[in-house]
């Protein structure tokens, strides 16, 4: 195990995985992002409220007529579209969308972090199939200034797109390279100290945007008793990036005198 090797043990209500910890800087860097809007979430012992107003607001200012939705934490956990899709400007639509959000994350036991993250609905829509979510994405994790390694490793492994994409979007997919998303993670890189994976996703028209990033720690999911990466994605390689903090935890685990909302 190299010993320069960060470790984190964390939960998901962690403060540093809200969205609002990191996007005050990640906006200010020359990386394209999604054009964003942070609406509060107010809870007390009944129910959790929000600001339709503030919502349709942003989307008429910027003239969307679709938007999607995540709380500071997460997006709809089981239905995406459902709860994470406002498919119009409407404010019966926006509260339907909001509250199956916050009702599938809710089950789930996911925090809202107080707040929502409304977004510009961007095109990544490589397949026919409506709940195919198929498109070229790229996870980098970062520490300390500089870039660790990305999954998956490759850009043909990148393309993640299936074979029933449109003929017009063949172009772009063959055309996929990480040197793009690499550099705007170096970027991301010089500005955070911190342990981070970093997403990419390219959209139809061939930008590669950095939607999140996601605090790189780990948990321990007491079910299945084993260390659960919390930035885990795909490429389960040993000793790669995305198993680092899960190996460096092997044969540890908390005891019965541990805080228990600290584990899964």
């Amino acid at each position: 195990m190299p010993s320069a090797a960060p470790l984190y043990i964390t939960d998901f209500a962690d403060e540093r995985c809200r969205f609002d910890s990191y996007w005050p800087r990640l906006r200010k860097l020359d990386v394209p992002v999604p054009r964003t809007a942070l609406v509060p979430l107010e809870t007390d012992e009944e129910e959790i409220r929000w600001d339709t107003d503030a919502i349709l607001s942003f989307m008429e200012e910027n003239e969307f007529d679709r938007a999607f939705v995540r709380t500071q934490v997460k997006a709809a956990t089981v239905r995406l579209r459902e709860g994470s899709f406002v498919y119009r400007p409407e404010a019966d639509v926006i509260d339907r969308v909001v509250e199956s959000l916050l009702t599938q994350n809710g089950e789930q036991g996911w925090p809202h972090g107080g707040g929502l993250v409304v977004r510009e609905w961007l095109d990544f829509d490589f397949c026919r199939h409506p709940n195919h979510t198929c498109h070229p994405s790229v996870r980098f994790f970062v520490d300390d200034g500089k870039v660790l390694g990305h999954t998956p490793t490759t850009a043909e492994r990148a393309r993640n797109v299936c074979d029933d994409t449109y003929d017009y979007l063949d172009p772009a997919i063959r055309s996929v390279d990480l040197s793009t998303p690499r550099r705007y993670a170096e970027r991301v890189a010089s500005e955070f100290s911190e342990t981070w994976g970093v997403d990419f996703i390219m959209d139809t028209t061939g930008t590669w945007y950095c939607p999140e990033l996601n605090f790189n720690g780990v948990y321990w999911n007491r079910a299945e008793e084993r260390w659960w990466n919390m930035c885990g994605q795909g490429d389960f390689e040993p000793w790669s990036p995305v198993e680092i903090h899960s190996a460096a935890l092997y044969g540890t685990r908390p005891d019965d005198s541990d805080d228990g909302a600290r584990w899964w």
